[in-house]
């Protein structure tokens, strides 16, 4: 997912991580071997964040880093120096399966180092470490935050408009109705960016599909139950009403990430369908004192029947031919501490996947937590698929759908297609 500004260019990644000398403490001077660490990540703020307290907990480390603001071209770009042999000694990784950067994936082509006899290790629970382990059971990566999905509000446009938050499905169509009448658009929505597309099918599908049958996930794994007979069916129809009903932007195809967090900042929508992360992207648009909550995004007609898409949001892994195993295990720990946890989830916007006594919940975290401790919780989708051709088909056919080339049975179909290619 996407944070902040461009701090080190894309093509930065297509060389050795060590030729790379954008720190995160600024110093380019020589440094012993074995004081160097190389890391890449996805989204500058937070990595950055957690770089300079690990270099002030550690002097005399210097950590070269490299930060990609694009998933795709960060995804491309690491599994190319993965594959040969340049790739740096941490990076951010995605939990589960899914995508090519994702744990599993990875982990089955032996790129990942086994951190099993790690202290934090032994202390995951069993849905942290589902998420986090390769094939076999190993822990191959620490969890650092906890994301979620849900409506997200910018509170001063809000209270401008007179509107109320919806908290069932009717009330969000009558909300889009209302907002369009007032020339304020309902939700921002950026599908230029495919990985935007996927986020309003995992808020409708936690409620329509997950939260209902937890037992969906696994059942769909053993060839009982698929996309297209199951209420995904619904979810796609109800993100198809929701555009035709006007509760997006003009051509949400034409509209990028940074385009969509513009809008929703400066108060020119009232809400996104968002990781609660893109806060930190809307801010940068924002009036001074602008804030941001969230509710959890509705897809019944009952608020009690809502669920949240709430998942490990960042991990992070070791190279397995990391050319410095020790300092890299020591940077895990860092992130696996209660300091590290803290600080990684407030830069981000997040929740820490593990215990951290010193963070505070604010509106948007709030919420997310709630609804952890209610059981009202449901994994993001694409953790459980077999295959990352699964995701990219969902993305490119939901770009596909709002331009009406395509219908909701066809987008569900190539996603079935896709689900069973490795079974």
């Amino acid at each position: 997912m996407k944070f902040g500004t461009t701090f080190a260019s894309v093509c930065c990644l297509a060389v050795a991580a060590a030729a790379c000398s954008t720190s995160g403490g600024g110093s380019t001077t020589a440094a012993a071997s074995d004081k160097v660490l190389t890391l890449a990540a996805a989204g500058q703020g937070p990595a950055k964040a957690a770089v300079a307290a690990f270099q002030k907990a550690n002097p005399g480390v210097t950590v070269k880093t490299i930060y990609t603001e694009d998933d795709a071209s960060y995804q491309q770009q690491l599994r190319t120096q993965l594959a040969s042999g340049t790739a740096p000694d941490v990076f951010r990784m995605w939990p589960g399966g899914g995508n090519s950067m994702a744990v599993r994936d990875l982990s089955r082509d032996g790129m990942l180092m086994d951190l099993s006899g790690e202290g934090w290790a032994s202390g995951l629970s069993a849905d942290l470490k589902a998420v986090t382990s390769d094939p076999a059971g190993k822990v191959v990566a620490v969890p650092v935050t906890i994301g979620a999905i849900g409506a997200v509000w910018n509170d001063r446009a809000l209270r401008a408009s007179g509107l109320s938050k919806p908290a069932t499905w009717p009330e969000v169509l009558t909300f889009c109705k209302d907002a369009k009448a007032k020339g304020v658009v309902p939700f921002a929505l950026g599908l230029k960016s495919a990985w935007v597309t996927q986020l309003v099918p995992y808020a409708l599908t936690a409620s329509l599909v997950y939260g209902p049958a937890r037992d969906f996930a696994q059942r769909q794994r053993d060839g009982e139950a698929t996309f297209g007979g199951s209420a995904w069916k619904q979810a796609l129809e109800k993100y198809v009403e929701m555009r035709d009903k006007g509760c997006f932007n003009d051509s949400p195809n034409g509209v990028g990430y940074d385009e969509q967090m513009q809008m929703f900042g400066q108060g020119k929508a009232l809400g996104v369908v968002h990781v609660l992360s893109a806060v930190q992207s809307a801010l940068e648009y924002a009036p001074k004192g602008t804030t941001f909550s969230m509710t959890p995004f509705p897809a019944t007609g009952s608020a009690d029947d809502t669920y949240v898409p709430v998942s490990v949001g960042i991990v992070y892994g070791v190279n397995a031919k990391a050319r410095n195993p020790a300092l890299a295990r020591k940077f895990m720990e860092f992130l696996a501490s209660p300091e590290g946890q803290a600080l990684y989830a407030t830069a981000s916007g997040s929740s820490p996947a593990l215990r951290s006594p010193s963070f505070k919940a604010d509106a948007l975290q709030q919420p997310v937590l709630d609804a952890v401790a209610a059981g009202r919780s449901t994994l993001y989708p694409d953790q459980s698929w077999p295959n990352a051709k699964v995701q990219q088909e969902h993305l490119t056919s939901i770009q596909e759908l709002f331009n009406g080339t395509v219908d909701v049975p066809t987008v569900l179909s190539r996603m079935d297609k896709a689900f069973a290619a490795t079974k």
